[in-house]
C-alpha cells in the first residue's frame, strides 16, 4: 500500500482562503527579469555576499543566485533586489 503524501494545514487553509502560498507559508518569490535582475520576497537573511554568488537564507532553504557582477541595487525586512548577470539559482 502506497502512503500518502500528508499537506499541512497551513497550505490547506491557503487554499481554501485562495491566499497565495508564498504569502500564507512564507514561502521565497523569486521573479528575474531578462537574466540581469531579480527580487527576491519573503528572504530571511544574507548568507554570503560576493560579486558572483549571493547565498541567501529562506523558509525553503538556502537559495544561491550566481552570475557576474552580482550586487545587492536595494533591500528592505522582506524583499531583496540584485543586480548583475543572473547565470544560475538553485536551492542548495
Amino acid at each position: 500500500m502506497r502512503k500518502q503524501k500528508r499537506t499541512p494545514l497551513r497550505e490547506k487553509i491557503a487554499d481554501a482562503a485562495e491566499i497565495p502560498k508564498e504569502v500564507a507559508l512564507s514561502l521565497p518569490k523569486i521573479t528575474v527579469l531578462a537574466g540581469k535582475e531579480a527580487s527576491v520576497e519573503n528572504y530571511k537573511g544574507i548568507i554570503s555576499l560576493d560579486t558572483t554568488c549571493i547565498r541567501l537564507y529562506t523558509a525553503a532553504g538556502i537559495l544561491c543566485l550566481s552570475g557576474e557582477g552580482l550586487d545587492i541595487s536595494a533591500m528592505t525586512g522582506e524583499d531583496i533586489y540584485i543586480q548583475g548577470v543572473i547565470r544560475k539559482i538553485e536551492f542548495e
